[in-house]
Parts: structure tokens; C-alpha cells; sequence
């Protein structure tokens, strides 16, 4: 039993909300006492160990503006020679787990994590469910035993210690079971969730959104047609009829919605906008999104109206470095861009920087993403906070003539609206004749393939729409600064199965959407 359940079985939604869902209501003061104090506690966790004294040097610093001005932004090249053996005696002493990812270099990068940041991951987890399913404030609709479709990776990924804290901190269900989904490969796991939730149900979705939107997708193509009633439970079978007759009597195929009454949806990753509209058509709700990352946690979630993301106050430090100050240092390396802190944000575009709490050993970190303050608070849920979303990934930015900035979200967005149906993009900039062009490649999807010149001019056409500088970029520099290629089909299946085949790291099994390096792109445009 856990603190969390205990509050559900005891009606105490209240205090639920309050201890998970509290951060709402800060003011900005106290949002930064906050965030003070526990950047003073993690000096004194830091001081006596080995990690501590490579930044620190001899002795802490007294104050904020002292630790911003002596310890210098850091990426992990500043830890990569710390932490490659995952040597714990250069730490402070404590339990540690270690995290895993892979960058886009593809260097390998482990994180200590220690009990209060693991903790964390779960408290977090449970407020996501808690908003995901919520129509107003104070709206709790979590029970214990609900069931939680496995969508993350294994251990020792994030995502994986995400679902553990999950199920250490409330008592719930996981379809499949953690420690077999944990030795299924992905489509595997995500297929045996499936199977298994026509009989347990299915509550809530954690992972890729758009995993649920294509599963959404395959479900209306291929119906039921191939599911066999034998062996089924007699309550599914019931379930599965019912969601048969809603589907005929609307005149349409059945959808996923019509059988798994979801409560709460909750997903990561810039596809989140992208497919918001399709998991609330085939699965009957919208999803929640957040923003987290191996070396900083869980930072953030959307509140339960789906506008902004609010940071929260016990999880990093945070700095944000201006737009202007990033192009600076883009310019010129050796120049040191300013930071502000929270209470001096104004709505713009900020690159992030984090400071880990809670014991963390990261310190001012550029962990290399953009992000777009809206607004400072919400009147619609009475928070005061800043409210933000991911803008770019910075090194992701494909910027014509200094006129337009592309990112991976704006092209995924312009080649939904334009109606292109297809398997999966990349774009890259190139030089034509001595100007810029953004070169998008797609490879359309079986059945849907169209003229290319017409696909050109439906997405440049939204593109004008979504850009209204294009006319004018195209007026200085001519015509001719997009072009559109297709590739063959196939093409990514061939990049993923040769990847696999490869031994890669599951991070790195699809070719980017943005700027693919040579190598990677040859690989995905010449196969056969």
C-alpha cells in the first residue's frame, strides 16, 4: 500500500491534489524560494565529493549570483571523463541507478540517479495521470488497480525507471507486466498491451503519441476482422460487440475509442501537437503532454486545460539563456551567453538551462533545446507561473537567409496540413547556385502516392501560409528555394531493420527528421 493509494481509499482527493497538483498555485516568490533552497541543499550535497570539488573548487558558492557567475554552462563533454565507468566513489555517498541514453553523436551518456530523483519520477508520473484525466481543478479520477498500457522502454532508459517509480509509488497494473514487457522488443510489447487490455481494459497511456496515433490508424484499416472470439472472455467478447454496433450505427470503421474508454493519455516528443487531433479521434481523449530528459528529470507538464507547460519548482534549477544571447554564442563559441532566471522571463524563445536538484550532479547544463515562454500565468487555471512548449531542438534549426527558421515541428505540421499521407520525412539545407535550399525528402505512404509536383505545391502552399515571410524570402532570393524528393518505398523500413541488424542503440534505430548526417543519410536514400 502506498501513501498515494492510501489517500484514494481513504477519499482524501483533496489532499491528493494538493500534494501532486500544488505547484499550480505558487507565486513566482515563492516558486523561487523554492528553487533557491534547494540549490543551497545541493551544494552541501556536493561540496565533500570528488564531482562537487571539480566545479566547485575549494569552497561553495555563497550566494545564486555567485554560482552563476564562477561555474561555467556545461554540455556532457564536461562529464563524460566523470561518469563513463559509472564510478559511484567520485559521488556522494548514497544509492545510486544509473540512466542511459544516447545522444545524437551517439555518445553514450549515463546519469546517476538517486533515491529522491527516482522518487521523483514517480511522483511526477501520478500528477500526469492525475491532469491527464482531470475536467477541472481538484479533479481526481486515479483509482488503484487502474491499468497502464507499457509504453516505455526498458532499463536502464528514463522511460523505463518512469514506469517502476510509477507502479512504486501507486498501485497499479501494467499491460504487459513490467518485468516480461521489459524483454519484449518494442511492437512486441506494445501489440501484447493490446491484446491483454481487451481483457483488463485499458485506463491510461504513457509513451509516444504518435503510437497511438498510428495504432489508431491501423485499428480503422483492419477492423476486427482478423480477432478470434476463441478463447476470449465472455465480458470481452460483450465489449467487443458493443464497440461493433456504436461503430455501425455512426457508419463507420470501428475505432479504438469505441472499445478502451480511456481516462487519461500522456506523451512526450515533439509529435505530441502533431498527432493531438488523431489520439483524441480514434482513442476519445487528448493527450497530456510534458517534457523531461535523462539529465533533468521530469520537468514539466501541461495542466489540465492542454495550454502551456508549467516547470516544476523541486526538480531543476533553471536558467534560460535569450535567443539573441543564444545566436551570439552560435556566432562566436568563445562568447558567453547571459541567463536570466524565472522571474525575469518575458514571453520569446529561451534556450534551456538546468541545474539538477535533489542530490543531481549536473550543474548549469545546455542540454540543447529551444523553448517559447507563451505567457507569464494562465488565468484559466489561476496560475502565475511562465507557461512554455518545446520550439527546436537548437542544432535542429533550418534557417533560409536568416529571413525563415524551420523547425521539426513547423515541416511536420506544414506536411500534415497540406494532406500528404506518408510513411516518414527528413529535411536537410543545401546550397543551390550559390543561395539556400531546404530539401525535404518523404517517403509516401503505400496506396497514397502522388504526383511529386503536386505535393511540392499543396506544402508550399502551406508553407506560405504558416511562413508569411516566404513570399518575401522568395522575392530577395528567387524562386525556387524548396525543393521536395521522394524516396523510394520502403526506405525507413530498410534504415530500421539494417540499424537493428547493426546492434544499435534503440535511440538510434530511425534516421533524424532534421539535418541527417551524411552516412545516415546515404543509408536511408540508397538501398535496394
Amino acid at each position: 500500500m502506498t501513501i498515494a493509494s492510501d489517500l484514494i481509499r481513504e477519499s482524501q482527493r483533496d489532499k491528493l491534489w494538493s500534494r501532486y497538483c500544488g505547484h499550480f498555485d505558487l507565486s513566482i516568490k515563492e516558486y523561487m524560494k523554492i528553487q533557491e533552497r534547494l540549490l543551497f541543499e545541493q551544494f552541501n550535497i556536493l561540496k565533500d565529493s570528488e564531482i562537487g570539488r571539480h566545479f566547485y573548487g575549494k569552497s561553495v558558492p555563497k550566494s545564486v549570483q555567485e554560482f552563476r557567475e564562477r561555474i561555467p554552462l556545461t554540455t556532457y563533454d564536461d562529464y563524460i571523463d566523470l561518469l563513463k565507468d559509472r564510478d559511484e566513489s567520485i559521488l556522494p555517498k548514497g544509492n545510486y541507478r544509473w540512466s542511459h541514453t544516447s545522444g545524437r553523436s551517439g555518445v553514450q551518456k549515463w546519469i546517476p540517479l538517486t533515491d529522491r530523483m527516482y522518487e521523483r519520477y514517480g511522483e511526477v508520473a501520478l500528477t500526469a495521470m492525475i491532469l491527464s484525466s482531470a475536467k477541472y481543478k481538484g479533479d481526481v479520477r486515479v483509482e488503484p488497480n487502474d491499468v497502464l498500457l507499457l509504453g516505455t522502454a526498458p532499463l536502464p532508459y528514463t522511460s523505463g525507471y518512469v514506469s517502476h517509480a510509477t507502479a512504486d509509488i501507486i498501485d497499479v497494473r501494467f499491460v504487459p507486466p513490467i518485468e516480461v514487457g521489459e524483454k519484449m522488443d518494442f511492437s512486441d510489447r506494445i501489440s501484447a498491451g493490446f491484446r491483454m487490455g481487451m481483457d483488463t481494459g485499458i485506463d491510461y497511456f504513457y509513451g509516444l503519441a504518435s503510437v497511438l496515433g498510428k495504432m489508431g490508424e491501423r485499428f480503422e484499416e483492419g477492423g476486427t476482422g482478423n480477432t478470434s472470439l476463441k478463447g476470449m472472455k465472455l465480458t470481452t467478447i460483450f465489449k467487443l460487440l458493443r464497440g461493433m454496433l456504436i461503430a455501425k450505427s455512426q457508419h463507420r470503421n470501428i475505432l479504438p475509442r469505441d472499445i478502451w474508454k480511456l481516462k487519461g493519455v500522456m506523451a512526450g516528443g515533439t509529435d505530441t501537437d502533431i498527432y493531438r487531433e488523431r489520439v483524441a479521434h480514434y482513442w476519445g481523449r487528448e493527450p497530456l503532454e510534458g517534457y523531461a530528459s535523462t539529465e533533468g528529470g521530469m520537468q514539466s507538464l501541461q495542466a489540465w486545460n492542454y495550454k502551456g507547460m508549467t516547470l516544476f519548482p523541486d526538480v531543476d534549477f533553471y536558467e534560460f539563456i535569450p535567443f539573441e544571447e543564444h545566436l551570439k554564442n552560435k556566432a562566436d563559441p568563445s562568447y558567453t551567453p547571459k541567463t536570466v532566471l524565472t522571474d525575469e522571463l518575458v514571453p520569446g524563445i529561451y534556450e534551456l538551462v538546468f541545474t539538477n536538484l535533489l542530490g543531481g550532479i549536473v550543474m548549469r547544463y545546455r542540454i540543447g533545446d529551444l523553448i517559447t515562454i507563451e505567457s507569464i500565468g494562465d488565468e484559466e487555471i489561476g496560475c502565475v507561473l511562465p507557461q512554455f512548449r518545446f520550439y527546436s531542438r537548437a542544432d535542429d534549426l533550418i534557417d533560409l537567409g536568416n529571413m525563415i527558421r524551420f523547425t521539426e515541428k513547423s515541416i511536420w505540421e506544414t506536411i500534415e496540413a497540406a494532406g500528404i499521407e506518408n510513411v516518414d520525412w527528413t529535411a536537410r539545407k543545401e546550397a543551390k547556385d550559390g543561395k539556400p535550399i531546404f530539401h525535404l525528402f518523404i517517403e509516401f505512404k503505400p496506396g497514397h502516392e502522388i504526383d511529386i509536383k503536386d505535393a511540392q505545391a499543396r506544402i508550399e502552399e502551406k508553407m506560405i501560409e504558416f511562413h508569411p515571410d516566404y513570399v518575401g524570402l522568395r522575392e530577395i532570393l528567387g524562386e525556387n528555394n524548396f525543393k521536395l524528393s521522394a524516396l523510394p518505398s520502403g526506405a525507413f523500413n530498410h534504415f530500421i531493420e539494417s540499424r537493428k541488424a547493426e546492434g544499435a542503440d534503440l535511440a538510434h534505430l530511425k534516421p533524424p527528421h532534421m539535418q541527417p548526417k551524411a552516412d545516415v543519410f546515404d543509408k536511408l536514400v540508397n538501398f535496394g
